[in-house]
């Protein structure tokens, strides 16, 4: 019983902390760049939103929705007889 808990929960908290730390570097990333302007050959504008420390903090955020689910799945496949 102990067994199980302790694997759901070890499960559930690296999912939190993948998701948390994707928060944080999409939120970071955002806040840090939003007052940034690049000079092109159109004029000034404003820097995208969409770039890459974006889809990444994205990708932590997916991946720590769906870990905890898979790794307990995987975790209590019964070997077949």
């Amino acid at each position: 019983m102990w067994q199980k808990i302790k694997t759901y929960l070890f499960a559930h908290l690296l999912g939190l902390v993948f998701m948390v730390i994707g928060w944080a570097l999409s939120i970071n990333f955002i806040a840090l760049d939003r007052g940034s302007f690049k000079f092109g050959p159109g004029g000034v504008t404003e820097r995208s939103l969409f770039q890459t420390p974006t889809f990444i903090g994205l990708a932590l955020i997916i991946i720590g929705a769906y870990f905890p689910e898979i790794w307990i799945a995987i975790k209590n496949r019964k070997p077949k007889s």
